[in-house]
């Protein structure tokens, strides 16, 4: 299966637009949908990421519905809802559609190992489609899952920089200023530091920069 139809298929596989039978550029499946041509924008840019072919089948466009009534329901608003501005999950066979201010919980869902993982940054961009049966999708990149690194070396050292005054740039880059390193004392610093640096600038370690949270801080979007 691919991302999209596991999505989908988590989803209970809504009814979609598009009768066209064909194979679908977007994930590479043979499926029904939308002729690819007609449904397109001007503003679409990834053609570099498409397979050959001549639709775009149900599954992805459901991953790449700008107005979905289903994520409204599910995520609890007023209006229907763009799914580029949510990470999706599938675990244990459900669907959970994450807000960026809700990381405690896509860290749960992560330390379970989940069938699927698609993690909205910008939530500007299109990420489902990219994402490949097997990994974490970040963004635009995609990483071989490891919640066992995360949860026991980067995301602590990574916190208790972030509750001792250091900020997550100063974190992400190893460039600290002298007040961060006054308020953090340097027999913490250097100990979390020597974790740190092993992994600095791999993508788990940007994951886990994008993951952390203050002690005091359950839903807060994080913008450093």
């Amino acid at each position: 299966m691919t991302s999209a139809s596991v999505l989908y298929s988590a989803a209970g596989s809504p009814p979609m637009s598009g009768t066209a039978a064909g194979c679908c550029r977007t994930c590479g499946d043979n499926g029904i949908g939308l002729p690819f041509d007609t449904w397109v924008k001007d503003t679409f840019t990834n053609f570099d990421c498409l397979f050959p072919g001549d639709i775009v089948c149900h599954a992805c466009l459901f991953g790449f519905d700008e107005g979905s009534e289903l994520l409204r329901q599910r995520v609890g608003k007023d209006k229907p809802q763009r799914m580029r501005n949510y990470s999706h999950f599938v675990a244990d066979g459900a669907w959970q559609p994450v807000s960026k201010g809700n990381k405690r919980y896509m860290r749960d869902l992560l330390m379970q190992e989940p069938e699927l993982a698609v993690i909205a940054d910008s939530g500007q961009k299109h990420i489902l489609f990219r994402a490949r049966p097997g990994f974490w999708q970040f963004e635009e990149q995609k990483l071989t899952p490891c919640p066992h690194l995360l949860s026991t070396q980067l995301l602590p050292a990574i916190e208790i920089l972030y509750n001792a005054g250091a900020s997550k740039s100063e974190i992400e880059t190893g460039h600290y200023a002298q007040k961060s390193l006054s308020k953090i004392g340097i027999t913490i610093w250097r100990k979390q530091e020597q974790e740190l640096r092993k992994h600095r600038g791999g993508l788990p370690f940007c994951l886990a920069i994008f993951l952390a949270q203050k002690d005091d801080d359950d839903t807060r979007t994080d913008s450093e």
